[in-house]
């Protein structure tokens, strides 16, 4: 995991180089899709940071930050132990945590001033706590695996000459962290995200 996070800082490093970078923070929705019968529901609790900079007209690489708390209130269930049972309403969180290198290409489109649709990929770690409240009790599971992002969006800039702008994207996320307290062998979601930039481009 220490050089997965090595390779990200790295590449956002080679990036800050470039004349032509943004910025950027992004408000999240997510769904998940694994083990949607134990936590499925859309969460808005989601964020992105991150820093991207030009290699030329057409690629883009760079790092990003994101976070999630997906959340899911069940109701009055009667729980079986070795020694007795409890019959408590119960709250399910996951807190997600993620590192990626990422990649970008551009497709051409307009004056190529205000508008830059572009595919891309990030690679990297990611950190997961699963929790489950019941009553006084709490089970708790977490660990480390690893992050895989396709995302597809667009860039919209404000005015030529202007650094603001606004980000708008797509994403399907995989991970590979497992909990075998909350029956999870990996961990997939599809979300959305619409955010600003803070671009300087020439």
């Amino acid at each position: 995991m220490k050089k997965t996070i090595i390779f990200c800082l790295l590449l956002i490093s080679i990036s800050a180089r470039a004349q032509n970078n943004f910025l950027y923070i992004t408000w999240d929705i997510s769904k998940p899709l694994t083990n949607t019968s134990w936590l499925g529901s859309t969460t808005t609790k989601g964020g992105k940071a991150g820093y991207r900079g030009f290699v030329n007209d057409r690629i883009s690489i760079g790092g990003d930050f994101n976070w999630t708390t997906y959340d899911e209130y069940s109701p009055t269930e009667t729980f079986q132990f070795e020694n007795g049972a409890i019959t408590t309403d119960y709250f399910k969180y996951i807190y997600q945590y993620g590192f990626t290198a990422s990649g970008q290409y551009y497709f051409p489109i307009g004056d190529h001033e205000h508008f830059f649709p572009y595919a891309g990929l990030g690679l990297g770690a990611n950190y997961m706590r699963y929790t489950m409240y019941y009553n006084i009790y709490t089970e708790e599971d977490n660990g480390w695996g690893f992050l895989a992002r396709p995302e597809a969006g667009v860039l919209v800039r404000f005015g030529a000459r202007r650094s603001l702008g606004l980000m708008a994207a797509v994403h399907y996320d995989y991970t590979t962290n497992k909990s075998e307290l909350f029956d999870y062998d990996g961990f997939s979601a599809f979300g959305f995200q619409i955010g600003a930039i803070f671009m300087n481009r020439r």
